[in-house]
Order: C-alpha cells, then structure tokens, then sequence
C-alpha cells in the first residue's frame, strides 16, 4: 500500500516544486504553494498587518456559525475523546506546584516521556514510545525549534517560567507536521500577555550552589498588551555521589557549573486580525564533567539561542485564517582544553507557513496547510536546506462515528539531491456512549529527513542517506466517569531504513563513523494512564495521575547479528509516573514518583542499567496581601535519596532541597 501512496505523492507534488527546489541559492518560493510569493515578501506581508491593520478599527461580523470541531494550534485543545490519537495536556497550574524549574524537569515528572539526562545539568533529550530524540517533534508556539545540524533541542535550555502549558501528542503526527513526529509531539505554549498590568517576580534557592531570579510583566492599552520576562540562573553542582569503581568510595561532581539567561518579550494586538509577534533570546555557558568515573577534564561549552516567532490570525464567515513565520539562529561552542580540541555549530532557520480552517457542511470541516522552509548550517563552508510541504485535514462526524483523514506531501533539497515524503493518516473515533466511553484507532505513516550534520559533518557524513521511514497502528479506550478519565491504547510501529551511526576502518587501528540506512525496528507498546480531580470538601481539593508505559522497541535488520531481536538501547521496557496534589486552602501538598525500568547498554541486551524509582515532594504556601499574592514553595527531590543514573556513569543528585518566593502583582 505504502508504494501506490508514494507513486501517487510523485505524481502529484514532485512535478509541481521539484523546479524551485533546484533553484541555486538561499531564496526561497513555493510555486503552486504561495503563487510565486518570495520569503522576503511573505515576511513583508506578514510584519505590514501590525502597521496596515492596526490603524484600522476593528470590524465584527453579526453572523454566528456553528462549526465542528476543528484544531487550531494554540488557541483550541483537541479534546482527547474526539480524536483517533492520545493527548495529554499540562496547566499551568501543575507547572506552579512542580516546582520545575526546566522543561526536562517538568516533562520527567508528570508526562509519559522518557527524558534521557546526562546528569542535572547536562544534555537533556526526550523520546517518546521507543523513538530517539531527533524522531520525537518539539514546538513552541506551533513553531519547529530543533537545531538543523543535530536534529535536537537541549530541554534544559527552556526554563518553565516562560511556559503556559504543554501537550504531549502520542503517536504519528507526520500528516500535520512533516519530518521527526514519529515518535510524537511535544508542543510548549509560552506565556500571553494581558491588557490589564500585572506580573510576578520568583527568587529560587537550591543545594549544591543553585539560584535564580525571574521576573514577568505585563501591561497594554486598546487593543494592544506587551509581555516582558527575563530569568537568570546559576548552580554548581557539585553533588556527591557513589564512585561506579573500585575502590568503593564517594566523591564530588566536579566542573558542572552552569549559568543561564534567557529574555523573553511578546506582543499582541487583538482586532479583526490577531497579531503576535515573539522574541525569545537564550545564553548558556556550561561546564562538562564528563563520566563519572573518569577524572574532571576542562570542557566547557556556550550555547546561543535567537527566535523570532510571527503570528497573524484572522476569523471567517466559515473558518480562519493563520499565518506564522519565524526566524532562528543558533550558535554552539565547545572547547576541551584537556584534548587541545575546539568546534563551533552555527545554524539558522527560516519558515513560513499558512492554515486556513473552513467548515465545509455541518458535520465536517477543512484544513489546509502549506509551509516553506530553509535551513543553513556551517558545516563544509556551508550548506543549505529546502524544504516545502502542502497538508490536507479533514474531520467529520456521522451518528456516533468521527473520521480524521490526513494527507501531506513533503519535498526536500539539499545540495543538489531532492526526496519526497508521503504521509497519509486515518484517526477513528467511535462513541459507545456519547461524552463517557469513546473507541479510538489510528493508523498513518511518519518519515525523519536526515539532518544537515548526518549528511555533512566531517569527517564521516552521508550526503546519500534516505529518510526514515515508518507505519504506525494504534488501538485505544477513552473512558470519563467523573471525577475518573481513563485511557488504554496498544500501539504498533515499523520503521524503515533507519540511520544508524556505523564505525569503518579507513586505516590500520584508525575508525570512521559514519552514518548509513542499514536499521529496521519494530515497537510495539501499551499506554495507560489515569487522572482525578475530586471535591473533597468546600476547601480541601485532591488531583492525581498515573502514566503507565511498556515499550518493545526490537532491532529487526538483520538475522545474522546478536542484535537482532533485542531491545534497543536506552529504551527502557517499562516505565511509571505518579502524582498526587492535596490543596486544603491556601496549602497545597505534592508528590511525584517516577519507575524507570532497565536501559540497556548493549545492543545484544547483556549488559544494562538497574532499574531505579525516585520520589520528589512538594509544599506550596500562597497567601493574598492587597492587591498581590505571595507564595512560598519548598520541594524535597529524591526524597528517598536513591543512588541512580540516566546515563550510564552520569550520576544524578543525591536528595536536595529547593525553595522559591514568588510575589503576583494582580490585575
């Protein structure tokens, strides 16, 4: 089946861009996509509507249409009942009682992700149903911020007091998204601003040197409200921990100190459109201790982040209309002076895309989406990216049966080669009883486009690797007996030509890695989790939830291997989150558990990582003064103070104390 969609995906898109996607140099135009339209003019069009609209007054329509359910990121959460996928959504009140200080933190604790850490304050990358970091899609906002080179995004670079909320989307989302969702999609909802002046000001102390200081304000006029918000950290982490050598002993993390700022603004203006535009600044200099077992060596490493995200929306008689567009640039240093060994990562990115929603009966509604984008990396003196994409969505409604059928072509260019990428999809939702017992289904098919740094990094890249491939079959129950939600879902995955980093001997006891599509896997799982939100009394208020996963991410490429049959590395069989919040009051007590089973190290299964269960506690104190609200929270992590590792001999802390002020200045 797979072949006839990708005949008919080169019948259909490759004769239409293929012409655009050979064009020489870092122009890009999307024929058929935007008529012609160039970067610089869609980037004109999309910064004029602040100018050119907002003189104009604000024009409302006096007839009301009743539509169907239809997705718009960022503004409408697709319910979890009414779509063939799993959802899982965090406020921004469970990101308050946390006491997450990043996005690696908050996602670890309360999400069915496996986030794999090297150590606390090292790199932090998300996997999400056996699928490796550069397959799970993360967004901001509805905007890609992966780095194009590596494929990732450090989740210890984003602090959680820029966040609003975040969903967790499970399964394959290639049919909306394109490139990395198969695994999934994590999408970060940042802060909105608000007319009405306010804002809030939070010192945080921890062990082991950590503190910082963030401030948020916000303030507007009319139609217009600005947000402001800067935060900066530093810690040492210098914890103890147990020497993984003989002889048995303890010592103390050594260079891991870290110090972060990151600067957040944003504007809206509300009026028959609805501008937005962000620009999120981010710098971090970091030492690295490298494994534990080893002796401390003088690296260090500089991360530099710029974004700028643009948004414009307008209503419809029959739908709406979005625009995005957004600009990235990022720079990575790192030295060794212990190795004489230096290197420097600079990056940048440009996309531009466009959603119009309509409803075309009154059970069934359209979307259609185009994108454009061009990336660039310094790699060789410097090589390019381009990619286009058209999507089209549908969701209906038939008695008690909803469908979401999904069709996206992608195209891509890079040096002078072209692929395409075809990635239909088909969600079921069938309600045995409207509102309370929902079967869901699933099935689409997902790729990865090998990253710049896979095709170019030197030595050792692959200019000629194809993109991953894969096919995704899931089968789920979605039951709500209040206060109770319960989800069930058995998924299946089979991912093709996998790129798999493979050493060769280019001279006698010399090795080159080097990336080639050699890997077959198959994964297949089951989810299961549970929330409650339960009135106790008039003030006494429990919330809680469980994530269950089993994940059997199996090597299937070649018989002949020891690998073959076995689990993957760093996947880890079974996984189990847990929390529970009891708010008595103006008091809220919090704990979080987390069961990470055995990793394995070897790709055979012979050697491993033990399992290991860390609990974390917290307590938040608020009370109202005038008009601003003062809150005390205290977190107790590792309560149990379990010696443990995500990474083999990348030691996590041993049980700490963190304490935070916090002071709302209320509208």
């Amino acid at each position: 089946m797979h072949r006839l969609f990708d005949r008919a995906g080169r019948k259909a898109g490759r004769s239409v861009v293929l012409a655009w996607l050979r064009w020489p140099g870092p122009r890009i135009e999307v024929a058929g996509f935007f008529m012609g339209f160039s970067v610089v003019r869609c980037g004109l069009v999309l910064l004029g509507l602040g100018c050119v609209l907002g003189a104009r007054a604000q024009e409302r329509s006096d007839t009301t249409l009743t539509l169907p359910p239809v997705v718009v990121e960022g503004e409408r959460v697709e319910q979890t009942r009414e779509a063939g996928r799993r959802l899982w959504r965090l406020e921004a009140v469970e990101l308050e009682r946390t006491g997450a200080t990043t996005a690696a933190e908050l996602l670890e604790a309360r999400t069915g992700l496996f986030v794999k850490r090297y150590g606390s304050g090292g790199l932090a990358t998300l996997s999400l149903r056996g699928s490796g970091a550069t397959q799970t899609l993360l967004l901001i906002d509805g905007h890609r911020v992966a780095d194009p080179q590596s494929g990732l995004i450090d989740l210890t670079l984003l602090p959680t007091v820029l966040l609003s909320s975040i969903e967790v989307v499970h399964g394959p989302a290639a049919a909306t998204y394109g490139s990395g969702a198969i695994g999934g999609v994590v999408r970060l909802y940042t802060l909105r601003p608000a007319v009405r002046p306010g804002g809030r000001a939070a010192l945080r102390l921890g062990a082991f040197g950590e503190r910082s200081l963030g401030v948020v304000a916000h303030a507007g006029t009319g139609r217009v409200a600005v947000l402001g918000a800067v935060e900066h950290s530093r810690t040492v982490g210098d914890y103890p921990y147990p020497n993984p050598l003989p002889p048995p002993a303890v010592r103390r993390r050594e260079g891991a100190d870290r110090t972060m700022t990151s600067a957040f603004g944003k504007v809206r203006y509300e009026g028959t459109w609805r501008l937005e535009g962000t620009l999120w600044l981010t710098e971090a200099h970091r030492s690295l201790p490298g494994p534990g077992n080893a002796p401390p060596v003088d690296a260090q490493q500089t991360d530099r982040q710029r974004r700028l995200l643009l948004l414009a929306e307008r209503p419809l008689p029959a739908g709406r209309l979005t625009l995005r567009g957004s600009y990235q640039h990022t720079l990575l240093a790192y030295v060794n002076r212990f190795a004489g060994e230096a290197d420097t990562t600079r990056t940048r990115g440009l996309a531009l895309e466009a959603t119009l929603d309509r409803a075309l009966h009154p059970h069934w509604a359209l979307t259609a989406r185009t994108e454009t984008r061009w990336e660039r990396a310094a790699l060789r003196g410097g090589v390019d990216q381009r990619a286009a994409a058209l999507a089209l969505h549908l969701s209906g409604r038939q008695g008690r049966v909803r469908l979401y059928p999904a069709l996206r072509v992608d195209l891509y260019a890079t040096a002078g080669r072209t692929f395409h990428a075809f990635s239909p999809r088909l969600g079921l939702n069938l309600a045995l009883k409207e509102g309370t017992l929902h079967l869901k289904g699933l099935v689409g098919r997902a790729f990865r486009a090998p990253t710049l740094g896979e095709r170019f990094f030197r030595p050792g890249g692959n200019p000629d690797l194809r993109p991953e491939r894969g096919w995704t079959a899931e089968a789920g129950l979605y039951g709500q007996l209040r206060p109770f939600v319960l989800e069930l879902t058995a998924f299946q995955t089979t991912l093709t030509d996998q790129i798999v980093w493979y050493p060769g001997f280019v001279a006698p006891g010399l090795q080159l890695w080097r990336p080639i599509n050699v890997g077959r896997v198959r994964t297949r799982g089951l989810e299961t989790s549970l929330r409650a939100d339960v009135a106790l009394a008039a003030s006494l208020r429990l919330q809680s939830g469980l994530f269950y996963t089993l994940t059997r991410a199996e090597d299937r490429s070649n018989p002949a291997t020891r690998a073959y049959g076995h689990q993957l590395r760093y996947v880890p069989l079974h996984q189990l989150k847990a929390f529970l919040d009891v708010q008595a009051g103006l008091l809220t007590l919090g704990l979080d558990a987390r069961h990470i089973g055995r990793r394995y190290l070897t790709t055979d299964e012979t050697q491993a990582l033990a399992p290991f269960t860390v609990l974390d506690a917290h307590l938040r104190l608020e009370q109202p003064v005038a008009r601003t609200r003062l809150s005390f929270g205290l977190t107790v992590e590792n309560l149990t103070d379990t010696a443990y590792e995500v990474v083999r001999f990348y030691p996590m802390p041993p049980r700490h104390v963190r304490v935070q002020l916090r002071i709302d200045l209320l509208p």
